[in-house]
């Protein structure tokens, strides 16, 4: 190393330092010469020239450099140590060969760092390493190991692995190895937890791991442990029959389990625990409690399931106090949350009780909108036909949303509406009544009702035009039909694209034929939607049209075009695909590799673009690979998963290679 080098390098200016390192690899071709000071620079004291320092490294690759990032991981500077780390990992399954023979001969420490590289990597061909490790390293190598097998999931060798080293393993293994049973989920390891369940060392573990996994096998075992000495025993066994529930066991078994094993004692044993200042205990108990009977819990059951992130568990256990004591859950009707009587109101439509009809009938005139919105899909479910009556209201209710779902709300009760009456409300002078009276027309399909809907086509409010639209095109006859055709001639563009969809949506040749010539409509828009809506319909009167818009003046067209294509299997259309890869728009070139996917034999020709300049490009390439092409694309997915620039890119790359262990 030339003076000047060696003083650049120790300037104290860290942007000279890292210009000293671009320089050198620019003008120093012999690695042999340059790898030794950029290694030696790994021990910078700024991160930002170690990172060029690794950068350049990279950028030289081949055997020598692994090597010496190897020999870094021996050396006591730290800096060095962790960008030599770093290094291999980024390195991927390029260094798991040499990682896996430098293991053999290296001291603890090494063994560890070479275990966290292979765990983040997650390269299957250092699997065999992973497992024989378990078998005679030291205790911290094994737990290290064992935390880094958790991601390789359901795979049947780790599962064996794991039981086989629980059976033989000290608590500090042991402790980990039940962690990653539990987290992997396999049921096949529930018969070695409830082995571990006898050792009180592992009893806590042994249990959470069982609630992860939620072998119905196994609740019968766990209950007990509802009544042991051991407060932190007591709390994780209450969490894991919870889990149980959450994760499908029925009411019935999780009661069953319980009145087993302590009959009328069960509600004292469980009370203390909804007083708990842990959250999750308390909840635990409050939904076991709630499968008991107990409507003491329904205040913290209503509360949980507003605040849970999952509440469908929460809400379960409520509907089943509401079917055991209906009349329970009447007070909460007027509870002063609103939240609260909204779920009331649901819970009381899924259990359908009649008791129910006139506290849900009440809430149809409560202060808040979303209660009445969920009172009017409640009362709908109890079937009755004096339902309507007080439904009907709420159509003209401040907030269309709310309007939305009382439409909801009468369509369910179709057989006791008036046709003739709903019909008659598409004259009404409020124009908010003759969209929703469209709406619910669209609902009912009932065909008696297409000449009205044609009629309101010509509706001086474009919101009942546009809801009639959408009506006439569910009904989906050939009488619709014939008025949607008509709304294609509409001035306004949106009129024009709504019919376009509502047409294509009826898959009848007639529909596909009377779409094509709005292909080429004044409106981007509406060709768009009329692209989208022909390319579904398959039709081979179609691809000439479509492939003439290729070069049509508006970016959103051609897109549509490209996604259109991509539905017809035939060979001149992936010859029109194929050089739309090279386009200079590089949502066209995505679009391309998309469609692109629907034929056989065009993985290398979409393989270059994981190159492309344009990191939404790579990564739908990555998708398509994943997706589609999985073993074909996977030598390309592995590079990519190492190599790309960008992170979301190498992450997608990352989780489809998962994925295919």
């Amino acid at each position: 190393m030339s003076e000047k080098l060696e003083r650049l390098l120790k300037h104290k200016d860290l942007e000279v330092r890292r210009q000293a390192l671009k320089d050198l690899q620019r003008q120093e071709k012999d690695p042999l010469v340059k790898v030794p000071i950029l290694i030696r620079s790994l021990e910078d004291e700024n991160w930002r020239v170690r990172k060029t320092a690794v950068e350049i490294l990279l950028d030289i690759g081949g055997e020598t450099v692994i090597r010496e990032f190897l020999r870094t991981l021996y050396k006591g500077n730290t800096n060095a140590r962790n960008s030599a780390i770093e290094a291999l990992i980024e390195l991927g399954h390029i260094a798991t060969d040499y990682l896996v023979n430098e293991f053999k001969d290296a001291n603890i420490d090494v063994k560890k760092f070479i275990i966290d590289i292979i765990g983040s990597t997650r390269d299957l061909k250092a699997f065999p390493l992973l497992l024989k490790t378990l078998e005679d390293e030291d205790e911290n190598i094994k737990a290290a190991v064992v935390e880094h097998l958790i991601n390789i999931k359901k795979n049947s060798a780790v599962v064996d692995a794991l039981i086989a080293l629980l059976k033989s393993a000290d608590t500090w293994v042991a402790y980990h190895v039940i962690a990653a049973l539990g987290k992997i989920g396999d049921a096949r390891a529930v018969d070695a937890l409830i082995s571990a369940l006898s050792r009180k060392d592992l009893r806590k573990s042994a249990i959470i791991a069982l609630g992860q996994i939620a072998d119905i096998s196994s609740i019968s075992l766990i209950v007990p442990f509802l009544k042991n000495e051991s407060k932190t025993v007591r709390e994780e066994a209450l969490k894991a029959v919870a889990q149980f529930f959450q994760k499908g066991a029925s009411e019935g078994i999780i009661i069953e389990n319980i009145k087993n094993a302590f009959g009328d004692e069960a509600r004292n044993i469980l009370l203390p625990h909804l007083q708990s200042s842990k959250r999750e205990v308390s909840a635990a108990a409050a939904l076991i409690l709630g499968l008991l009977g107990d409507k003491s819990v329904i205040t913290h059951l209503l509360e949980m399931s507003a605040s849970e992130e999952i509440n469908e568990p929460f809400i379960r256990a409520l509907v089943f106090i509401g079917k055991l004591m209906p009349e329970a859950l009447i007070p909460y009707f007027k509870a002063d949350d609103p939240y609260q009587r909204r779920l009331v109101c649901k819970i009381a439509g899924r259990i359908g009780n009649e008791i129910f009809f006139d506290a849900i009938a009440e809430c149809l005139k409560d202060r808040d909108g979303h209660v009445r919105g969920s009172a009017a899909i409640a009362l709908s479910n109890l079937n009755n036909p004096k339902a309507v009556e007080y439904i009907k209201p709420v159509i003209l209710d401040e907030y269309e949303n709310i309007q939305e779902e009382a439409i909801m709300a009468l369509s369910r009760l179709k057989k006791w509406l008036n046709l003739d009456e709903i019909i008659s409300w598409l004259s009404d002078k409020s124009s908010a009544v003759r969209r929703n009276a469209a709406l619910l027309l669209g609902l009912l399909r009932d065909g008696n009702s297409v000449d009205a809907l044609g009629a309101a086509l010509k509706d001086s409010d474009t919101r009942v035009m546009k809801a009639a639209v959408d009506a006439l095109g569910a009904i989906s006859n050939p009488n619709a039909l014939n008025f949607l055709l008509t709304a294609l001639k509409d001035e306004s563009p949106e009129i024009r694209r709504i019919s376009v969809i509502a047409i294509g949506k009826m898959h009848t040749k007639e529909a596909a034929e009377a779409l094509i010539p709005l292909l080429l409509d004044t409106n981007a828009w509406v060709r768009a939607a009329a692209v989208e809506a022909v390319g579904k319909t398959g039709s081979e009167k179609a691809t000439e049209p479509l492939t003439q818009l290729l070069s049509d003046e508006s970016g959103l067209v051609r897109i549509a075009v490209i996604e259109a294509l991509g539905n017809f299997k035939e060979e001149k259309v992936k010859k029109i695909l194929l050089p739309l890869l090279n386009d200079r728009d590089p949502e066209i070139r995505s679009a391309a590799v998309e469609s692109l996917a629907a034929f056989e034999g065009i993985v290398q020709d979409i393989a270059p673009l994981l190159k492309d300049n344009e990191w939404s490009v790579r990564k739908k390439v990555v998708d398509v690979l994943g997706k589609f092409f999985r073993d074909e694309g996977f030598a390309y997915l592995r590079e990519t998963a190492d190599m790309d620039e960008d992170s979301m890119v190498r992450e997608a790359a990352e989780e489809y290679l998962r994925a295919r262990v």
